[in-house]
């Protein structure tokens, strides 16, 4: 009998502890990593609500001081990042050389940490780019150069993530892997009527759905103008805004709730903050009869789409970014120009009315889900990622 092969460590970087897009893609690509080849560590700056699962999924978790690079000129916040800057990074390298990481693999174009810490004891680097840089400024320009620098290769989340990196006349390495979802969880069979009993909205009331935490760039603004629309035409409709505020915008969600107020739609508005986490998104999918995605900023990739699509749910969706890689419009989804409430009430409003349509877009979705979007495959090319790097490391 041949000995077994022993398993890539596989330092993953990771620069928050919530639950954003980026955060569940982690979950899930530690979740799918074939255990017997590779043994995942998660490096995060703290304690989270994942931090469980990621042990339960076979990961082994080490808290490293990260302060968070921030979009923000505060000199205090950016201070405060250049000061832990190096003692973070020698945190990291240690973690590195004490548990014999053979690759390490960044999960947010602004996670520096483990790009300075593999340079530093010369380990293969994997930059996970789930950002778009939104003009042409000098931050963009730089980080754009320092991924070419400091990735052995970087994974572009979509295709608008690729081009931000081809730009310039030395474009960075570069491939596109999207993330997936386990399409035995979210599916057109799970029910939803827990989530309708728990608010109260009667199964033959509409529900339209928005999952996101509420940060401005998201548009729950937009959801809310679109609402008010969609009521005037289908007054049985209810909606529902499941995600929480973030710290750097606590008071945007009480914002939120006053327009609400303002369009009158309060009454028939569901905010649930964080009431329904990672578990329950595939009921509130299921009970939801359309989801609208509303952000006014390109969505790197849009992670809520292709879950809804497994569910077999319909899409409104912002026509930018990464939703072009995921919502053929008219196919699987209806999309509509970021920023455009009365379009995107339109594009509901033709949905709910016609359940021939409804139909149509969801097996459409499920049936692109089930081609382009499993967790399994995904993770593979990820997995055939690190394998070319060590080949190459080992040969050179």
């Amino acid at each position: 009998m041949s000995a077994a092969l022993p398993r890539t460590t596989v330092l993953l970087v990771q620069p928050t502890s919530e639950v954003g897009g980026s955060d569940l893609a982690l979950l899930r690509l530690v979740t799918g990593l074939d255990k017997e080849r590779y043994r995942p560590i998660v490096a995060l700056p703290g304690p989270g609500p994942l931090v469980r699962k990621l042990a339960d999924s076979g990961a082994s978790v080490r808290f490293v001081s990260m302060p968070p690079l921030r979009r923000t000129l505060n000199p205090l916040i950016q201070g405060r990042y250049a000061a832990g800057f190096l003692p973070s990074v020698a945190a990291l390298r240690r973690v590195i050389l004490e548990d014999r990481i053979d690759i390490v693999h960044s999960n947010s174009l602004f996670t520096l940490y483990g790009g300075a810490a593999a340079r530093r004891t010369g380990r293969p680097h994997v930059w996970h780019i789930r950002e778009i840089l939104t003009g042409r400024g000098p931050v963009r320009t730089f980080l754009v150069r320092l991924v070419r620098r400091w990735a052995t290769e970087a994974i572009a989340m979509s295709s608008a993530v690729a081009q931000m990196l081809a730009e310039g006349s030395r474009p960075a390495r570069s491939r596109v892997i999207p993330d997936g979802v386990d399409l035995d969880q979210f599916h057109p069979a799970i029910s939803g009527g827990r989530i309708r009993q728990e608010l109260g909205i009667p199964d033959s009331a509409p529900l339209v759905t928005f999952i996101a935490r509420l940060d401005p760039w998201k548009g729950l603004e937009i959801f809310l103008r679109a609402a008010r629309a969609i009521k005037s035409d289908i007054p049985q409709a209810r909606f529902l805004v499941a995600g929480g505020p973030i710290p750097t915008h606590a008071a945007y969600a009480d914002r939120m709730k006053a327009l609400a107020s303002e369009l009158e739609i309060a009454s028939c508005t569901f905010f649930t903050d964080w009431r329904y986490r990672l578990d329950d998104i595939p009921e509130v999918l299921a009970a939801s009869s359309l989801l609208v995605h509303a952000s006014i900023e390109p969505e790197p990739f849009g992670l809520v789409l292709i879950e809804a699509m497994a569910c077999g749910r319909p899409l409104v969706a912002t026509a930018a970014g990464g939703v072009l890689d995921i919502v053929e419009d008219g196919a699987t989804g209806l999309l509509v120009a970021p920023g455009d409430a009365a379009a995107t009430a339109r594009a509901a409003v033709r949905i709910l009315s016609d359940p021939a349509v409804a139909s149509a877009l969801g097996r459409a979705g499920r049936q692109r889900a089930e081609r382009e979007f499993g967790l399994r495959s995904c993770v593979q090319r990820v997995e055939s990622l690190y394998q070319e790097i060590l080949s190459r490391e080992a040969a050179a």
